[in-house]
C-alpha cells in the first residue's frame, strides 16, 4: 500500500509525540510504502525557513524523512496534490489535518489519522 505523507503527519512526532510512521507500519503489518509529494517537501522547507517557532521542528522533521521517495511536482497546492496523487496512485494519505481528512473521506480515499489517545488509526481501507 502506498501512503502519501502530509506535512502535519511528518511534524506530529515532534509537536505532539504521535508517531505516524510507526503507527502506519503497525496498522499495515509493515506493508506500507511511504511517499512524499513534492509539495509537502516544499511546505516543510518553507516552514524551516520561517521565523516561527515551528522552524526548528520543521528542520528536524526534514532530516527524519530524507530517505523517503519524493514524487515529482504537480503544480498544485499541497492539499490538492495529496488528493490528486492519492487518486492517481490509489494511495492512502497520512494527515493530522481534520479538514483535509474530511475531504479525503468524502472522496473515498483511505486516511491514516491520529486518535485522541495519541495513536494512529485508519479509515476507508475495507470498502
Amino acid at each position: 500500500m502506498i501512503v502519501l505523507l502530509d506535512s502535519s503527519a511528518i511534524l506530529a512526532p515532534f509537536e505532539t509525540g504521535v508517531d505516524f510512521i510507526r503507527g502506519i507500519f503497525e496498522l499495515t503489518g509493515g506493508y506500507a510504502k511511504l511517499v512524499l509529494p513534492f509539495e509537502t517537501l516544499v511546505e516543510l522547507r518553507r516552514l524551516r525557513n520561517s521565523r516561527h517557532k515551528i522552524a526548528g521542528i520543521a528542520s528536524i522533521a526534514l532530516e527524519s524523512i530524507k530517505d523517503i521517495k519524493v514524487l515529482p511536482p504537480t503544480g498544485m497546492s499541497c492539499d490538492d496534490s495529496l488528493v490528486f496523487l492519492a487518486k492517481t496512485y490509489k494511495a492512502a494519505v497520512a494527515t493530522a489535518d481534520s479538514v483535509l481528512r474530511r475531504r479525503l473521506r468524502v472522496l473515498g480515499i483511505p486516511v491514516f489519522y491520529p486518535t485522541g489517545e495519541g495513536r494512529i488509526t485508519g479509515a476507508g481501507f475495507w470498502r
